[in-house]
């Protein structure tokens, strides 16, 4: 190889290295930005009710805190308030679950379109629930309508906002951190089911309660409905596959007034 050539190849090197390290910057601020966002949304969800209007300001917090905060959560542990991710779910969990009031007053005023809260006890689940008028813009878009990698969790655009349909289908990204619907992948593991069998779906006027029922993978676009005369709640994500998804199925078990147990 001529000495040009080799110069040439370098050069060819070197800005694949550049580009390649740009891009994972990109991405590891941009998943510390999505954990920072989740954070905040939480904070709110779990703010107390009032009756007087309250404005809520997003505190930035430093990035050092942020970065570790991602950290966290790339490790395996939950986000402050939670339970381990790798617990089980027990009747005090479940209790403090069911006793939960959602703060939509306070989502609403920084995004309209959050209709509800999604909350798997003891798992890595725990965010708003978007609904836009198409199944693509939360793909790219956070619940803070922020551009982003891993996108949000939302509810099939031609469903009913209050969850009172046949079967109610929500979609989310598989993140490799975990993040997300990444953590839907363990129920193809019984134990992980046993240990994880309660959803909580959380609206303005109802908490509903699911109990897993069906894991599956699919390549099909259009989902086989529930042979059973419960409404159902199915979540959706990719199986880092072109043509293949994973699903839940929960049934629905009960359906309360918030806070309610």
């Amino acid at each position: 190889m001529s000495k040009v050539m080799r110069i040439v190849a370098i050069i060819i090197a070197l800005g694949i290295m550049v580009f390649a390290g740009v891009q994972l910057g990109t991405y590891f601020y941009e998943r510390v930005e999505d954990t920072a966002d989740n954070d905040y949304l939480t904070e709110l969800a779990d703010s107390p009710i009032e009756k007087k209007t309250v404005t809520y300001q997003r505190i930035e917090p430093e990035a050092q805190n942020r970065l570790y905060n991602y950290a966290r959560r790339l490790f395996g542990k939950a986000a402050p308030k939670k339970q381990p991710i790798s617990g089980k779910q027990t009747k005090a969990s479940l209790a403090t679950a069911q006793k939960r009031k959602v703060n939509f007053k306070a989502l609403k005023k920084k995004n309209k379109q959050i209709i509800a809260w999604i909350s798997i006890p003891n798992a890595p689940v725990d965010y708003a629930v978007v609904k836009s008028s198409n199944n693509t813009f939360y793909l790219k878009h956070n619940a803070l309508k922020r551009k982003s990698y891993s996108g949000a969790i939302f509810l099939d655009s031609k469903l009913k906002s209050n969850f009172a349909n046949q079967d109610s289908i929500v979609y989310g990204h598989r993140m490799r951190d975990g993040s997300m619907f990444g953590s839907l992948k363990h129920y193809a593991n019984k134990n992980y089911r046993k240990n994880h069998q309660y959803v909580y779906v959380y609206t303005p006027k109802a908490t509903k309660k699911y109990k897993i029922s069906q894991y599956f993978r699919t390549s099909k676009r259009k989902l086989a409905p529930d042979k059973s005369r419960n409404q159902t709640l199915t979540l959706v994500t990719c199986d880092w596959s072109a043509s293949s998804h994973i699903g839940v199925r929960a049934r629905l078990v009960s359906s309360k007034k918030p806070g309610m147990k």
